[in-house]
Protein backbone atom coordinates (compact mmCIF):
# COMPACT_ATOMS: atom_id res chain seq x y z
CA UNK A 1 0.00 0.00 0.00
CA UNK A 2 0.80 3.25 -0.74
CA UNK A 3 1.98 5.87 1.93
CA UNK A 4 1.62 9.69 1.21
CA UNK A 5 2.93 12.37 3.65
CA UNK A 6 2.79 16.35 3.58
CA UNK A 7 1.58 19.73 5.42
CA UNK A 8 0.36 23.00 5.21
CA UNK A 9 -1.94 25.65 6.25
CA UNK A 10 -5.50 25.59 6.41
CA UNK A 11 -7.06 27.49 4.02
CA UNK A 12 -10.84 26.94 6.21
CA UNK A 13 -11.73 27.30 9.99
CA UNK A 14 -14.82 24.84 9.23
CA UNK A 15 -14.11 22.09 11.31
CA UNK A 16 -16.62 20.43 9.62
CA UNK A 17 -15.76 21.18 6.63
CA UNK A 18 -11.95 20.14 6.79
CA UNK A 19 -12.92 17.16 9.16
CA UNK A 20 -15.35 16.04 6.26
CA UNK A 21 -12.41 14.85 4.58
CA UNK A 22 -11.13 12.34 7.61
CA UNK A 23 -11.38 8.59 6.65
CA UNK A 24 -9.89 5.43 7.72
CA UNK A 25 -7.42 6.27 5.32
CA UNK A 26 -6.72 9.83 5.72
CA UNK A 27 -5.72 11.36 9.03
CA UNK A 28 -5.06 15.52 9.66
CA UNK A 29 -2.88 15.90 13.05
CA UNK A 30 -1.89 19.36 14.14
CA UNK A 31 1.47 20.32 12.61
CA UNK A 32 2.46 20.87 16.83
CA UNK A 33 2.16 17.44 17.74
CA UNK A 34 4.36 16.39 14.74
CA UNK A 35 8.59 16.55 16.15
CA UNK A 36 9.94 16.88 12.47
CA UNK A 37 9.07 15.20 9.12
CA UNK A 38 11.00 12.52 9.73
CA UNK A 39 8.42 11.81 13.02
CA UNK A 40 5.42 11.96 10.77
CA UNK A 41 6.92 9.54 8.25
CA UNK A 42 7.38 7.06 11.00
CA UNK A 43 4.66 7.06 12.94
CA UNK A 44 2.99 6.34 9.70
CA UNK A 45 5.31 3.56 8.61
CA UNK A 46 4.72 2.16 12.16
CA UNK A 47 0.79 2.05 12.02
CA UNK A 48 1.22 0.80 8.46
CA UNK A 49 3.20 -2.15 10.06
CA UNK A 50 1.02 -2.49 12.97
CA UNK A 51 -2.06 -3.09 10.04
CA UNK A 52 -0.38 -5.39 8.22
CA UNK A 53 0.98 -7.39 11.03
CA UNK A 54 -2.22 -7.53 13.60
CA UNK A 55 -0.26 -5.59 16.34
CA UNK A 56 -2.31 -2.48 16.10
CA UNK A 57 -4.41 -0.68 18.50
CA UNK A 58 -6.57 0.85 16.91
CA UNK A 59 -9.26 -0.07 13.63
CA UNK A 60 -8.10 2.58 11.82
CA UNK A 61 -4.87 3.32 10.19
CA UNK A 62 -5.14 6.87 10.67
CA UNK A 63 -6.09 6.98 14.25
CA UNK A 64 -3.12 4.65 14.61
CA UNK A 65 -1.42 7.63 13.36
CA UNK A 66 -2.37 9.26 16.37
CA UNK A 67 -1.21 6.88 18.91
CA UNK A 68 2.28 6.59 17.07
CA UNK A 69 2.40 10.18 17.13
CA UNK A 70 1.71 10.99 20.75
CA UNK A 71 3.22 7.60 21.80
CA UNK A 72 0.12 7.33 23.87
CA UNK A 73 -2.79 3.90 23.96
CA UNK A 74 -5.73 5.62 24.35
CA UNK A 75 -7.88 7.51 21.02
CA UNK A 76 -9.61 9.83 23.36
CA UNK A 77 -5.88 11.20 24.78
CA UNK A 78 -4.27 11.24 21.59
CA UNK A 79 -7.14 12.94 19.60
CA UNK A 80 -6.79 15.68 22.65
CA UNK A 81 -3.22 16.11 22.14
CA UNK A 82 -2.62 15.77 18.26
CA UNK A 83 -6.24 15.81 17.02
CA UNK A 84 -7.16 18.69 15.01
CA UNK A 85 -9.67 21.22 17.00
CA UNK A 86 -10.82 25.14 15.98
CA UNK A 87 -7.74 26.52 16.78
CA UNK A 88 -5.86 24.15 14.64
CA UNK A 89 -4.28 26.58 12.18
CA UNK A 90 -1.56 24.19 10.50
CA UNK A 91 -1.85 20.63 9.71
CA UNK A 92 0.16 17.39 9.00
CA UNK A 93 -1.32 14.14 6.48
CA UNK A 94 -1.02 10.79 6.35
CA UNK A 95 -2.45 9.26 3.22
CA UNK A 96 -2.81 4.84 3.07
CA UNK A 97 -3.79 4.10 -0.49
CA UNK A 98 -2.63 4.59 -4.00
CA UNK A 99 -4.11 8.19 -5.19
CA UNK A 100 -3.98 11.25 -2.84
CA UNK A 101 -7.52 12.70 -2.04
CA UNK A 102 -7.51 16.61 -3.84
CA UNK A 103 -6.69 18.57 0.05
CA UNK A 104 -6.19 21.94 -1.94
CA UNK A 105 -9.39 23.14 -1.21
CA UNK A 106 -8.86 22.70 2.44
CA UNK A 107 -5.29 22.75 3.04
CA UNK A 108 -1.85 25.32 0.93
CA UNK A 109 0.98 22.65 1.38
CA UNK A 110 3.67 24.45 3.31
CA UNK A 111 6.74 22.45 3.96
CA UNK A 112 7.76 24.56 7.19
CA UNK A 113 4.66 24.04 9.11
CA UNK A 114 6.43 21.05 10.51
CA UNK A 115 9.91 21.27 12.80
CA UNK A 116 11.55 20.41 15.72
CA UNK A 117 11.04 24.17 16.61
CA UNK A 118 7.53 23.93 15.94
CA UNK A 119 6.73 21.34 18.35
CA UNK A 120 4.75 21.35 21.35
CA UNK A 121 7.09 19.58 24.24
CA UNK A 122 4.88 21.34 26.56
CA UNK A 123 1.92 18.80 26.06
CA UNK A 124 3.99 15.96 24.39
CA UNK A 125 7.00 16.05 25.90
CA UNK A 126 7.27 17.96 28.91
CA UNK A 127 9.60 15.91 30.53
CA UNK A 128 12.48 16.02 28.06
CA UNK A 129 15.11 18.93 28.78
CA UNK A 130 14.63 21.92 26.69
CA UNK A 131 18.33 22.70 26.40
CA UNK A 132 18.96 19.87 24.61
CA UNK A 133 19.83 19.92 21.19
CA UNK A 134 17.36 19.70 18.81
CA UNK A 135 17.94 16.49 16.90
CA UNK A 136 18.58 14.91 20.00
CA UNK A 137 14.94 16.27 21.35
CA UNK A 138 14.00 14.27 18.22
CA UNK A 139 15.55 11.23 18.42
CA UNK A 140 14.01 10.51 21.99
CA UNK A 141 10.29 11.79 20.85
CA UNK A 142 10.97 9.01 18.07
CA UNK A 143 12.08 6.24 20.47
CA UNK A 144 8.99 6.95 22.06
CA UNK A 145 7.26 6.70 19.26
CA UNK A 146 9.33 3.04 17.97
CA UNK A 147 8.34 1.62 21.22
CA UNK A 148 4.57 2.09 21.51
CA UNK A 149 3.85 -0.93 20.45
CA UNK A 150 6.12 -3.08 22.75
CA UNK A 151 4.77 -1.03 26.06
CA UNK A 152 2.86 -3.40 28.60
CA UNK A 153 -0.66 -2.52 28.46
Amino acid sequence: MKLTIGCGRLKTSDLDKILSFVTSNLTLVDSKSVCGIEHLHQAATLSLSSHNNGFNLSKDKSTEVLLYLTSLRQISKALKLAGINKDTKTVGWVYFGESSPDLSEIIAEDDSVISIKSYDFSNLAKDIDVNLEDQIKQKIIMTRTAILPVQPR
